[in-house]
């Protein structure tokens, strides 16, 4: 999703005879991801407006864009 490779968080299942939990996968574990991976924004026309709105130097983290929701994952 979002660019994301299966692999980020399901480890090496292309390796895998018997997919198998990997990481951690615990709500703790997801919102420190959102907090800490940038927003790939390029060559996404969804993005443009937010860039200009959000007006900062720093990197766009999924958690600035609702990433941190509750109902994201759980609906």
């Amino acid at each position: 999703m979002a660019g994301v490779e299966c692999q980020t968080c399901h480890g090496p299942i292309q390796e895998m005879d018997v997919v198998k939990q990997y990481s951690l996968l615990t709500m703790g574990w997801c919102i420190d991801c959102h907090r800490k991976t940038d927003v790939n924004t390029k060559g996404n026309a969804y993005y443009d407006k937010l860039i200009e709105l959000h007006n900062s130097k720093k990197a766009m983290k999924v958690e600035d864009i609702g990433g941190l929701e509750c109902a994201k994952c759980h609906y």
